[in-house]
This record gives C-alpha cells, structure tokens and sequence, in this order.
C-alpha cells in the first residue's frame, strides 16, 4: 500500500513539473484577444477610485480621478524611464566588458 501511495505521489509530481502553454504556437503569456479586451486602469485602481470619489458631486469626482490618473501615468513613466537607465547601463557595461575581453586578448 505504502508503495502504490508513495509511486502516485512521485507521478503526481512529475506530471506537476510538466510546462502547459495555453496561448496559441505554444507562446507563454496573455493571448491576443486578453490583450483587446484589457484596460489601463486595473481592477484595483479603479475600486479605490470608487471610494474616494463616494458621496462626491460629479465635479468632484471628475477631478479626483483625473487627478489619480495623472499621478499613476507619472509613476508609470518614472518607472519606464528608470528600467530604461537599467538597461542602457547593462548594455554599456555587457560593451566595457567585451572591449576590456578584446584588447587583453590583443595583449597576449
């Protein structure tokens, strides 16, 4: 008995570690038509929005949203531009380490 559990468990187990894609052509990630459908603002954001602007007249409501967006876009941006830096700065230093390769190369 203990053998039958302990061989389900260990083909249980493999069959976990097996990768299923369910994206057409076997790409990982959201399909095309999740990508239609999807919007800016995530779910999160606009429930939080919902209650700051409760109990709020429509001119209020207008600006604080506004407002809120203008902030998340800033963020978003800082964001973009900061992983940019980063890449900028792999690339620079990915091309300081093949020249440094080259010329010790040249040296011996």
């Amino acid at each position: 008995m203990r053998k039958t559990i302990s061989c389900m468990l260990l083909v249980a187990f493999l069959i976990s570690g097996v990768t299923v894609f369910a994206a057409e052509g076997g790409k990982k990630g959201a399909s095309s038509q999740a990508y239609e459908h999807a919007s800016e603002e995530a779910i999160f954001h606009r429930v939080g929005d919902w209650f700051s602007t409760l109990g709020k007249s429509k001119e209020e409501k207008a600006a604080i949203i506004a407002e809120r967006r203008a902030q998340r876009a800033a963020a978003r941006a800082e964001k973009e531009a900061a992983q940019e830096a980063k890449k900028a700065e792999k690339k620079a230093s990915k091309t300081a380490k093949k020249a440094e390769k080259k010329l010790k190369d040249k040296l011996q």
